[in-house]
């Protein structure tokens, strides 16, 4: 692992500080989002409002690459971050609620957008060969960041004074700005690849078997985020609406929730590097996200200890999903290819998408319990595609003809 931070000197600790800060500042308002929307519109209207930002989110992606080749990514990123200062401290102020809900709908779009920024810092740095354990260190300094979100959250939030939380998320961003402009100033830009966007797509999308790979990391992905975007804004809702719970104890079932990402992606990392595929451990993955999202929907008890369990386990399967399927991707592309980067990052705002219009169409005909169990069989689509991958055969093997 330490040759992953000794190679040619690259970097690696920098962008895995700026990483943590940068999830920090996400972490804090992620489970109180949909809670905080909830003051001015229904559950129903929530969805559409995520739905939103995720259409803005797609745009802006499509546009990214272009943007890159003429600015490079180092000032682009500083451009991002202290525009998302702006957005936060916005959120934290007395304004009008349409005007709030605009402000959060673009906050959630330049997530997205930073995401993508420290992406390419770190596939510029990296190599197949420790492509596993590189994402998974990369991923497990994100979820860290999650993982301690929930919990600092619950101490500080009392009485829906959600404008302390978004406050405190803007000052988190203060550090991560100032480590990335010291620190990657010097940062060469690769001679990123101009394709235009709806060519990239059409390639990925009508690839045929064996050259299909990207394709089935970028559907992994999707349905992995398909299950983030159902959990993370109507799961805090149910626990706290439906069973009862305080946010403190919400809190508490959250961190418990997300510990997988930080106890398994870098082992699962090391292991599909080494040892494993990505096959193998994706299948797993979606089969234990299934069973135990599955079995919320039969749960009636208000123990806690048995809610952060189930909901723990479902977190087992998401991080192998998760690391497996960033492992999958980046060993089929390198750092010019950010064309098919935007495509793959496409996956959360089309998942953020579909995800809440599905949930808001179906809240009109069921309640919000049996969002469970629906989702525990969308689910099964991603086994079916984790089945019909092929194996890793080296970087850009998989790209589609013409990419």
């Amino acid at each position: 692992m330490l040759k992953v931070f000794q190679h040619r000197g690259t970097p690696f600790f920098t962008i895995y500080l700026a990483t943590f800060l940068f999830a920090l500042h996400i972490a804090l308002p992620l489970y109180i989002n949909s809670s905080f929307l909830g003051q001015f519109l229904s559950e129903k209207g929530i969805g559409f409002v995520f739905a939103a930002s995720s259409i803005l989110t797609l745009f802006l992606l499509a546009k990214f690459p272009e943007i890159l080749s003429r600015l490079g990514n180092y000032h682009v990123v500083l451009l991002v971050f202290a525009t998302q200062m702006t957005f936060l401290a916005l959120l934290a102020s007395p304004l009008p609620a349409p005007f709030l809900i605009l402000t959060f709908i673009f906050m959630q779009a330049f997530t997205t957008l930073g995401l993508f920024n420290l992406d390419v810092f770190l596939e510029k740095f990296s190599d197949d060969k420790t492509t596993g354990i590189v994402r998974g260190i990369m991923l497990t300094t994100l979820n860290l960041a999650i993982l301690l979100g929930p919990l600092i959250t619950g101490i500080i939030l009392s009485d829906n004074e959600f404008w302390k939380i978004y406050l405190i998320s803007a000052i988190f961003l203060v550090p991560a700005l100032f480590v990335i402009s010291r620190r990657l100033k010097r940062f060469k830009d690769p001679k990123y690849t101009k394709i235009p966007y709806f060519k990239t797509l059409r390639e990925v999308l009508t690839a045929r078997h064996p050259n299909d790979e990207i394709r089935h990391a970028i559907t992994a992905s999707l349905m992995l985020r398909f299950f983030f975007s159902w959990m993370v804004i109507y799961t805090p809702i149910y626990l706290y609406n439906y069973v009862g719970f305080t946010w403190n104890e919400i809190g508490v079932i959250l961190a418990v929730m997300l510990l997988p990402f930080v106890l398994f992606e870098i082992p699962i990392g090391w292991l599909v590097d080494t040892r494993l595929g990505e096959k193998q451990i994706m299948l797993a993955g979606f089969f234990i996200m299934s069973f135990f999202t599955a079995v919320l929907f039969f749960v009636e008890n208000q123990s806690l200890v048995i809610w952060a369990a189930l909901l723990f386990g479902t977190r087992i399967g998401a991080s192998f999903v998760e690391i497996t399927s960033e492992s999958y991707f980046f060993k089929h592309i390198n750092s010019t290819e950010t064309h098919l980067l935007s495509i793959f990052r496409d996956s959360r705002p089309v998942a953020y998408i579909l995800g809440p219009l599905v949930a808001s169409v179906l809240l009109m005909f069921t309640d919000i319990q049996h969002l469970f169990l629906i989702l525990a069989i969308i689910l099964f689509y991603g086994i079916w595609n984790a089945f019909r991958m092929s194996p890793v055969r080296g970087k850009n093997a998989a790209s589609p003809r013409g990419l």
